[in-house]
């Protein structure tokens, strides 16, 4: 699987948010990395937890953003975000329990999820939140 490059077009405007997901791209990356290099499976599943709790961080920064500011998409937003922390934990499980799921699996569902979820619907926080923050 190819690294992610994060691109100009993935930024949302807004400095904080723009630097926790070129941190996403990285930790994802690490993950292809360690796929590539055929690591200890320990080593992918720490990764792997990492990644989730990142991501969650980010999440409660951005949905506590756009609440306090009244962003319209919030629910939309809280709704894809649990949407996609359900799949991640469940890809740990099945990679704790051997149940079939191969690492390429779940680097092609997070490298297009947050693509897409980057393009798509924090591009509409973008300009809102920027009148507020830098």
């Amino acid at each position: 699987m190819q690294v992610l490059v994060w691109e100009d077009r993935f930024s949302v405007g807004i400095r904080q948010f723009d630097q926790h997901h070129k941190i996403l791209f990285e930790m994802i990356n690490s993950l292809i990395f360690a796929q590539e290099d055929k690591s200890d499976p320990n080593v992918i599943k720490n990764t792997m937890e990492q990644l989730r709790s990142y991501t969650l961080f980010h999440f409660v920064a951005e949905e506590a953003m756009m609440k306090h500011f009244g962003f319209d998409g919030l629910d939309e937003h809280i709704e894809e975000h649990e949407a996609l922390l359900a799949h991640v934990i469940s890809y740990q499980e099945r990679i704790a329990n051997n149940d079939g799921v191969t690492l390429e699996e779940v680097l092609e569902f997070l490298a297009s999820w947050l693509m897409d979820h980057t393009l798509g619907l924090d591009q509409l926080y973008g300009p809102f939140l920027s009148r507020y923050s830098d």
